[in-house]
C-alpha cells in the first residue's frame, strides 16, 4: 500500500503495528484537553504510535495547535490549507500505509480507557470484521440484527456488537486490509470539508469485509467522552436527507464505487517532534 513507513519503534516489541491519528482543525483548546490523556494511555500499548493530523496551517488556530504539539513531542501530519476530514486522513495513509491497524480519532473525543483501543482489535481477530465505528449510541440509524460474541470468562456474558447502516466516524477502526481494498475518501468531500465517511464505509462493506457498513461495539462506547462542539465549517444550503447525510454522498453511495486514490490537492508532510535531537520537517 502507498506510503509504506513506520516511526522508529523506540525500543519497542511487539506482534502488531497500530497507529492512532487524531484529527483536527482549529481546535486547540480541544486538543490541550484530549491529547496529552491519549499520549498517556498509548504509551502503555506496545506497537501503536500516535501521530496528530492537522487541517491547513494557513488557519491561525492550527499553528496554536502545532506549537501544542512540538511541547508535548507529538509527530503531526500537517498541511498548508484545509480540505476537510477525509483528505487529512488520506494524507495520513499516503505517508504512513504499513500499519496492521488503523485509529481515526476527531478532536472532539476523549478517550478514557485503553480499552478502545485492545478491545478493537480483539474483535477483529475474532470475528474477521474489518472496520469497527465507535461514536454515540444515538447515532445509529437503521439497525439490523446485533451479534454476539463469547468470552473467555463466559459468566460476563458476551459481547454485544450492532451493526447498522448509517452512524458516525467520531473513532473510526481499519485493518490495512480494509483500506489497502478500498483506498482513500473521496475527493468530492474536499470541496464540502466535511462528510464522506459513510461512502468510505460502505466501500468496505460491499466488499464483503464487514456485514454492515457500521459495526458498534456497545460495550466500549464507555471508553470515551463525546463532545459535540459547533462544526469548525458551515454547510448551509446543502441538501440533508433523512439518514443526515448530503445528497451528494447518498448519490455516491448508489453508485458502489471502487477504490479511491489518496487524493489530497495539498499533501501532507511529517513534521516530527517525537524524536531525535531536532524538530525537523520530513517530506515523504
Amino acid at each position: 500500500m502507498e506510503g509504506g513507513h513506520k516511526y522508529a519503534r523506540r525500543g519497542k516489541s511487539s506482534d502488531i503495528s497500530a497507529l492512532v491519528a487524531l484529527t483536527t482543525c482549529a481546535r486547540p483548546a480541544l486538543i490541550a484537553k484530549n491529547l496529552p490523556g491519549l499520549q498517556t494511555l498509548l504509551q502503555g500499548l506496545p506497537g501503536f504510535d500516535l501521530v496528530l493530523v492537522i487541517d491547513g496551517l494557513s488557519l491561525l488556530p492550527n499553528k496554536e495547535t502545532l506549537t501544542l504539539a512540538q511541547q508535548l513531542g507529538v509527530n503531526c501530519v500537517i498541511a498548508d490549507f484545509p480540505e476537510g476530514v477525509g483528505v487529512a486522513k488520506n494524507r495520513v495513509m499516503s505517508l504512513f500505509g504499513d500499519y496492521d491497524f488503523y485509529f481515526f480519532i476527531e478532536d472532539d473525543v476523549e478517550v478514557l480507557k485503553s480499552a478502545l483501543f485492545t478491545a478493537h482489535i480483539d474483535a477483529y481477530e475474532k470475528t474477521g470484521i474489518h472496520h469497527f465505528s465507535l461514536h454515540e449510541p444515538s447515532r445509529l440509524l437503521e439497525e439490523g440484527q446485533p451479534s454476539f460474541l463469547p468470552r473467555e470468562k463466559p459468566a460476563a456474558g458476551p459481547q454485544k456488537i450492532r451493526h447498522a447502516r448509517f452512524g458516525s466516524a467520531q473513532v473510526n477502526f481499519f485493518s490495512q486490509r480494509a483500506l489497502a481494498t478500498v483506498g482513500g475518501w473521496h475527493r468530492q468531500f474536499a470541496l464540502l470539508r466535511r462528510g464522506g465517511h459513510t461512502e468510505h464505509s460502505y466501500r468496505i462493506f460491499n466488499a464483503g469485509l464487514t456485514p454492515a457498513p457500521f459495526n458498534y461495539i456497545d460495550e466500549l462506547s464507555s471508553s470515551c467522552c463525546w463532545h459535540n462542539p459547533p462544526s469548525i465549517v458551515s454547510c448551509a444550503g446543502q441538501a440533508v436527507a433523512a439518514n443526515r447525510l448530503f445528497a451528494i454522498e447518498n448519490s455516491l453511495i448508489r453508485q458502489q464505487l471502487g477504490p479511491q486514490a489518496w487524493y489530497a490537492k495539498y499533501p501532507g508532510r511529517l513534521c516530527l517532534f517525537g524524536q531525535g535531537e531536532q524538530d525537523a520537517y520530513r517530506y515523504l
